[in-house]
């Protein structure tokens, strides 16, 4: 396999390659290039965590699980993953957990293994969060798949290339940590969504996002004052995160 740039002997990356701000958008192309790049896997990258979508509390430790899927023919998988903030700072610190999985630069950088990308499942490790407010974090994630050279080097075949991102909010407060309850519809929408409160909550703060973590919207809204008009928003996945004194809630919000 040809998924690592420079290695220390596990297979893994000491290179930024998540085509993320700080690493100015590097990305696997580095190591793949020309003919060996295609796209006939449609290869997905698939994210699941007990983060919370509406933030991190400060020094606590998550699990994340990253997984692969592609047509068949796709034998070995590759990937890469870091988290910045805002300022494109590197933020946490990941911890493998397994033999599937390798750190880099102090946890700043999480790679797989060499015998973590033949015919893998997913990659499943931890992510310890900032003990200081950073702001929000975005998880950026560059994957690969392809064939095994059949001559037994290190070369794969037909490699496809994809990008991913995750988003999470800011640090949650001791209070904040209290999870919103509310209810959002229609969802999925094409004009207006509708935000209804917990019957304790008389007024909140919202924001739309995308995936990069971009505010699109952002107002103030009460029990009786609580519809928006998103008929600006182009066709996609954004979230919706409300926040009221005490609580804060986040919900994805699909606009076709």
């Amino acid at each position: 396999m040809a998924f690592l740039l420079l290695s220390n002997g596990n297979g893994a990356s000491f290179i930024g390659v998540t085509g993320s701000p700080g690493d100015m958008g590097r990305t696997c192309t580095a190591c793949h290039v020309g003919a060996d790049l295609v796209t006939t896997y449609d290869l997905s990258l698939n994210v699941t965590t007990n983060i919370p979508q509406g933030g991190y509390v400060k020094g606590t430790t998550y699990q994340i699980t990253i997984t692969p899927t592609a047509s068949s023919g796709a034998t070995e998988f590759g990937f890469q993953i870091t988290a910045e903030n805002a300022l494109a700072s590197k933020v946490g610190v990941f911890t493998s957990t397994d033999a599937n999985t390798w750190t880099d630069f102090l946890g700043k950088y999480l790679t797989h293994t060499f015998v973590g990308h033949e015919h893998i499942t997913n990659w499943t490790f931890n992510w310890t969060a900032p003990a200081t407010d950073v702001g929000d974090v975005t998880f950026y994630i560059a994957g690969v798949t392809g064939v095994e050279n059949v001559s037994g080097g290190t070369t794969t075949i037909g490699t496809e290339m994809k990008l991913a991102t995750y988003h999470v909010g800011g640090v949650l407060g001791i209070n904040e940590a209290q999870l919103l309850n509310f209810s959002m519809f229609p969802n999925p929408s094409d004009g207006q969504v509708t935000l209804q409160l917990p019957s304790d909550a008389n007024q909140a703060k919202v924001r739309i996002f995308d995936y990069l973590g971009k505010t699109l919207l952002q107002k103030s809204i009460n029990q009786s004052n609580n519809t928006l008009d998103i008929s600006n928003l182009t066709a996609g996945i954004y979230f919706v995160r409300i926040q009221t004194d005490s609580k804060v809630g986040t919900k994805k919000l699909i606009v076709r």
